[in-house]
C-alpha cells in the first residue's frame, strides 16, 4: 500500500468515527459542527458543559472527544478528562483532544498533568483538525482488543495483545511500549516493566520512560534509586509535574514528611489546579502541626473541589479543623454547617460535621457540647463497616486527646498500627499524629509487638495456603481480617485463599459472597494495589469458566 492509499484509508476511518464536541459557547459548537461535516463526519454529538459531556460519554462511548478547556461555570475540560479516565469511561483507544483559546501557564500545566492526546489552540482550520486526528488514529490503530482487556483489568490479555501488535514493528511502537509497561506494572510484573522502560531509555531520552523507571523503583521499594532518577528529571526539566508527585511518594514511604511537603509545595506552585496535591499538602501540614499552612491548602482544595468528582466532606472537615486550630472559630462553625448543605445524602457528611463541631466546641471551652458532638461522630463511625471505619477513627484522635479521652485515642492508634503493620511510611505518619495530638509517644517496643502479632497470624495463614489447607487458612485469616478490616495484606490473603479454594474445588455461593466482600474491603483502602487487580482478574476468569460449563 503506497502513502496515498494509507492516507485515504485513514481519512475513511476518520469519517466513520463517532465524535463528541464539548464547548460552552453555542457559536463555537456551530463552527465545530460545520468543520466535522466538512470532514464527512456525520456521527457526532454536542455538549455545552462538563456534566452533559460525561453523561454522553457514559452512554455513547465516543471514539473522539474534542473538549474545550474553559467550560464556564461547572467542570472544566481537565476535570472532564480526569473523571472520564478515573471512572473508566474512556480507555487507551479513545482520542481526547483539548481545545483552548488561551495558553496561560496555569492552564497548560493543569492540562499537561492529565495529558490529553493532543492540544489545539483556537481558532484552527478544518485541515489542521483533520491532520491531527488522522495522526492520532494511526497512533491508536488496532487498540480495540487491548482497550477492552485493560478496562476488564485482564492485564495478561492486554499484554498478549500488545505483544502481537509490537511483533509487526508498527509506527506507534513507542505508544504500545508505554501501554505495555503500564499494564505490566498493574499486573505486578515489575522487573519486566523495568526492562521495557530501560529498553526505551537505551534507544533515546524519553521522559515518560525515565518517569516509569522511577515509578518501578518506588514500587520495588528501591527508594534511593527512585529518588535519584526523579530528582534528575526535575533538575533537567522543572515542569515535569508527575516526577514531583512520584518523588513525594518516595519521601513519604521513607517517612520524610517535611521533604515530601517541600516537593509538593514546589509542584503546587507550578500547577496550582491539582486538587489531590492540594489535599495531600493540607493533610501533611496538619499532621505536622502547621495549621496555618494546612488552612491555606485546605482553602485552595475547597475551591478546586467544587466541580470535581473528588470532592468530599473530608476536605471541608479539614478546613474547619484548621480554622478552629488557628482560633477562627466563627468561620470554622460556618464551614461545618456548609457540609450538610453541600453534601446532601453523602454517607459520611454527618461524621465530618460532628467531628469538626466537637473540636470547635472543645477549643471554645464548651466541653459538654463537644462531648455530645463527639458521641454523634462515634455513632456515625460505627455505622460504617470494615476498612472505612478504621480510617474514620484516625480522624477522631485529635478530638479524643483534646477531651482527655486518651484510652480511646490510644486504642485507635494501636488499631491503625495493626492495620498498617507492613507500611513504614504510614507508621511514621501515625507516630506524627500521636505527637501532634499531645499523646505520650508509643514506644518502639510496643509498635513492634503489635506488628509481630499481625505478622505471625498472616504468615501462618500464608503457610496453610501453600500447603493447600484452604479451609484452615480461610478461618485463620478471616478472624484476623475481621478484627483488622483496614489491613489490606490480611484481607488480600483471605481473598487469595478463597479464590484458590474455588479454583480447586468449584464456586460456592457463600465463598463467592465472602470473596467479593474482601475485595471491596481492599478497594476502599488500597484501590491501586496490584494484588487487588490480580485477585479481581482471577475471579473474572473463574466466573467466565463457570459460565462455559
Amino acid at each position: 500500500m503506497d502513502a496515498n492509499e494509507k492516507m485515504s484509508t485513514t481519512s475513511n476511518q476518520l469519517s466513520q468515527k463517532s465524535v463528541l464536541v464539548v464547548d460552552d459557547y453555542a457559536e463555537m459548537r456551530n463552527v465545530l459542527r460545520a468543520i466535522l461535516r466538512s470532514l464527512e463526519i456525520s456521527n457526532f454529538e454536542l455538549a455545552s458543559n462538563g456534566n452533559e459531556a460525561l453523561t454522553i460519554i457514559r452512554k455513547r462511548r465516543p471514539d473522539i472527544i474534542l473538549c474545550d478547556y474553559n467550560l464556564g461555570d461547572g467542570k472544566d475540560g481537565q476535570q472532564v478528562l480526569e473523571e472520564a479516565r478515573d471512572r473508566q469511561l474512556i480507555g487507551v483507544e479513545t482520542i481526547f483532544v483539548m481545545l483552548t483559546a488561551e495558553n496561560t501557564r496555569e492552564m497548560v500545566m493543569a492540562a499537561v498533568e492529565h495529558i490529553p492526546d493532543s492540544f489545539l489552540t483556537k481558532p484552527f482550520t478544518a485541515e489542521l483538525l483533520k491532520t491531527r486526528l488522522e495522526k492520532l488514529i494511526q497512533r491508536k490503530a488496532r487498540l480495540s482488543k487491548v482497550d477492552q482487556a485493560l478496562l476488564a483489568k485482564n492485564y495478561t490479555g492486554a499484554i498478549n495483545g500488545l505483544n502481537s501488535l509490537l511483533a509487526d514493528k508498527p509506527k506507534n511502537r513507542l505508544e504500545l511500549l508505554k501501554i505495555k509497561a503500564e499494564a505490566l506494572i498493574s499486573a505486578n510484573h515489575l522487573e519486566e516493566a523495568r526492562k521495557v522502560y530501560q529498553g526505551v531509555c537505551d534507544e533515546r531520552d524519553v521522559r515518560w520512560a525515565r518517569i516509569g523507571l522511577g515509578n518501578v523503583h518506588l514500587l520495588k521499594k528501591e527508594y534511593p534509586k527512585a529518588e535519584e532518577i526523579l530528582r534528575g528529571l526535575i533538575s533537567e526539566d522543572p515542569a515535569i509535574i508527575h516526577a514531583y508527585d512520584l518523588l513525594a511518594k518516595v519521601l513519604l514511604a521513607e517517612g520524610r514528611l517535611e521533604d515530601a511537603e517541600t516537593i509538593l509545595e514546589q509542584a503546587a506552585e507550578l500547577s496550582p489546579r491539582g486538587l489531590k496535591r492540594q489535599v495531600m499538602l493540607a493533610e501533611l501540614a496538619f499532621k505536622e502541626g502547621d495549621t496555618e499552612s494546612a488552612e491555606k491548602w485546605f482553602r485552595n482544595a475547597v475551591k478546586l473541589a467544587k466541580h470535581s468528582h473528588h470532592n468530599h466532606p473530608a476536605i471541608y472537615g479539614g478546613l474547619a479543623l484548621s480554622l478552629t486550630a488557628n482560633g477562627k472559630h466563627p468561620e470554622a462553625v460556618k464551614v461545618a454547617h456548609e457540609l450538610s448543605r453541600n453534601f446532601v445524602g453523602h454517607s459520611e457528611v454527618e461524621f465530618y460535621r460532628a467531628t469538626a463541631t466537637a473540636m470547635i466546641k472543645a477549643n471554645q471551652g464548651e466541653l459538654k457540647e463537644a462531648a455530645a458532638a463527639l458521641a454523634i461522630a462515634e455513632l456515625e463511625r460505627d455505622a460504617v463497616s470494615g476498612a472505612r471505619a478504621s480510617q474514620l477513627g484516625l480522624e477522631m484522635i485529635g478530638v479524643y486527646a483534646k477531651l482527655g479521652q486518651r484510652e480511646k485515642a490510644e486504642a485507635i492508634l494501636h488499631n491503625a498500627i495493626a492495620n498498617n503493620h507492613d507500611d513504614e511510611g504510614v507508621l511514621k505518619q501515625i507516630k506524627q499524629i500521636c505527637e501532634n495530638a499531645g499523646l505520650e509517644e508509643t514506644d518502639e517496643k510496643q509498635v513492634n509487638q503489635i506488628r509481630q502479632e499481625v505478622i505471625k497470624v498472616n504468615n501462618a495463614g500464608v503457610r496453610l495456603i501453600k500447603e493447600g489447607n484452604y479451609e484452615a487458612a480461610i478461618k485463620m485469616l478471616r478472624d484476623a481480617a475481621d478484627k483488622l478490616p483496614g489491613n489490606k495484606t490480611v484481607s488480600l490473603n483471605t481473598a487469595k485463599a478463597l479464590i484458590m479454594k474455588m479454583e480447586q474445588q468449584g464456586v460456592q455461593a457463600d465463598d463467592l459472597h465472602l470473596l467479593r466482600d474482601y475485595i471491596e474491603q481492599v478497594r476502599i483502602v488500597a484501590p491501586d494495589d496490584w494484588r487487588l487487580a490480580d485477585v479481581s482478574s482471577r475471579l473474572q476468569r473463574l466466573m467466565a469458566n463457570k459460565e462455559k460449563v
